[in-house]
């Protein structure tokens, strides 16, 4: 906790705090996402911390994000072939609740299903029809951000499609120039870059997204 709390503003560490103190202290609060990773890019990353457990908890200030799931419900999730529960096995940094997290861990990581590259592209499925919706509005940052969450469903969904397991968000670029898959990571890193996209930017990757979507899931069905 020490080493993240280093790194967090007064706000983020004055709500860590009282949210590991109001749950139970066995309940696994763990670090996810790219702070977990150590990948945060200023002004970009969100605080997302996972919590084990069907306890309420305090509201988050607009910068950190709680996932609340239930013991049962991540197993289930994980049984699924969800990725969300498997990367936080993998790659979550517990904050609190060490023993039960290393038990968690121990028991379910070994005989985890791969995650279905099918469940990643239904999560992408409507997106690109939200941002041309988005754009018929005029309302061009929402725009974006759903564009911004199709194109890294996918990037998760090419990656699965190659045994390769999708790190953060800031390194899926990267991860897919190491599979071949420069072209898309391009769509990717112009998201990232400086500058908000044009409307027609927007609807060119938007467009892309549903061709690299469509001729995925035509690959994964076969002949």
């Amino acid at each position: 906790m020490a080493r993240v709390a280093a790194r967090l503003d007064r706000d983020e560490r004055k709500y860590l705090g009282s949210l590991i103190r109001s749950l139970p202290p066995d309940t696994p609060v763990v670090l996810v996402g790219s702070w977990a990773r150590h990948t945060v890019v200023p002004d970009m990353s969100d605080l997302d911390v996972l919590v084990i457990g069907d306890q309420p908890t305090p509201p988050p200030p607009a910068e950190v994000q709680v996932i609340v799931v239930p013991e049962d419900r991540f197993r289930e999730r994980l049984r699924e072939g969800d990725d969300f529960p498997q990367w936080a096995l993998r790659f979550g940094r517990p904050l609190s609740g060490r023993r039960r997290w290393r038990e968690l861990s121990q028991s379910l990581l070994q005989d985890a299903p791969w995650p279905s590259v099918e469940r990643k592209l239904s999560q992408a499925d409507r997106r690109p029809i939200a941002v041309d919706d988005l754009l018929q509005m005029g309302d061009l940052p929402a725009a974006e951000e759903e564009l911004r969450s199709a194109l890294v469903h996918i990037a998760r969904a090419l990656l699965l499609s190659r045994r390769v397991f999708p790190l953060s968000r800031p390194e899926l670029a990267d991860q897919l120039i190491q599979a071949s898959l420069r072209p898309f990571a391009r769509f990717l890193r112009r998201l990232s870059g400086s500058g908000s996209l044009t409307p027609a930017e927007i609807s060119f990757l938007a467009n892309a997204a549903k061709r690299w979507a469509s001729r995925l899931a035509s690959e994964r069905q076969g002949p």
